[in-house]
């Protein structure tokens, strides 16, 4: 068996974009959620999340790819995202080393806070960054509806095409939590392109928006605005009663909102289901 000695630490930008693409796959092949990225998928994220290859790492044996980390920066923060090592290397300290390296990346950039996010029953995860020194800041719920659950009730109020960009002028002010790394307003700038926008108006004024991805089968809430000034509550369940009849019959998801977000009220109400549950983690530098 291959000795720890016998690994390089490297930043990802040595390696190319395929080797990438392997060595993600292959270390999250088994994880919570089974994950498989394409090339492009890749290069996606790289744009939309602001990693930078040249301060993020791989680790490599003089034959292959066995494990990364990610690096993000925006201003003076960082956030560190694709965790992973394959099997046959894991629990050799290799991730420990390999969070090391994106502190110190972090730093040399002129970060002032890291954050990340780990699925809550990733004990070992958890514990490992926990003795790195982040701190556990707030859970984050993933929701789905199943396409076979009742219908909804089908609202007056009808959703209007708009696009995605002049939505996401509201974004600011129609958030009552500060989102998570892949849905801030810098993230969804970048990959509203071939998203659809739909607004909702209620009583005579805009009371909310969604910006909806995926596929017919399955439909990806990306975003959701819900105009304070409107109310919350009511324009939130028009709004995605909806959504539910444009789309009835397939499923609708949403990731990754702050447990403390009024949204999972109305996410609940309408019988969707938490299927993961996050937690958020910051380190201070």
């Amino acid at each position: 068996m291959p000795e720890v000695s016998d690994v390089q630490f490297m930043p990802a930008s040595r390696v190319s974009a395929a080797q990438r693409v392997a060595v993600m796959n292959a270390a999250y092949i088994d994880y919570f959620v089974p994950t498989h990225v394409t090339q492009d998928q890749l290069e996606l994220m790289d744009r939309c999340y602001d990693i930078m290859p040249s301060r993020s790492v791989v680790a490599r044996t003089r034959w292959e790819t066995i494990g990364m980390a990610l690096l993000s920066l925006r201003d003076d923060r960082t956030w560190i995202s694709g965790v992973g090592v394959v099997p046959a290397w894991r629990r050799r300290g290799l991730a420990r080393s390999m969070m090391a390296w994106l502190i110190d990346q972090a730093r040399a950039a002129g970060a002032r806070q890291i954050a990340l996010e780990v699925i809550a029953d990733n004990h070992p995860a958890r514990q490992l960054y926990g003795s790195l020194g982040f701190r556990e800041v707030r859970e984050l719920l993933c929701w789905q509806r199943p396409g076979t659950a009742d219908p909804l009730p089908i609202p007056f109020e009808r959703l209007i095409y708009a696009p995605c960009q002049d939505l996401l002028d509201n974004f600011e002010a129609w958030h009552g939590q500060p989102p998570c790394w892949q849905r801030e307003l810098a993230s969804l700038r970048k990959i509203a392109g071939p998203l659809k926008g739909y607004r909702l108006d209620y009583e005579g004024r805009p009371a909310g928006y969604c910006i909806v991805g995926g596929h017919e089968d399955a439909v990806a809430l990306v975003d959701v605005g819900i105009n304070p000034e409107a109310g919350l509550l009511m324009p939130g369940r028009l709004l995605l009663q909806a959504l539910a009849a444009i789309h009835l019959g397939s499923s609708i998801s949403i990731t990754n909102v702050p447990a403390d977000d009024q949204l999972n009220r109305i996410l609940a109400a309408l019988r969707f289901l938490v299927t993961l549950r996050q937690i958020e983690m910051v380190l201070d530098l």
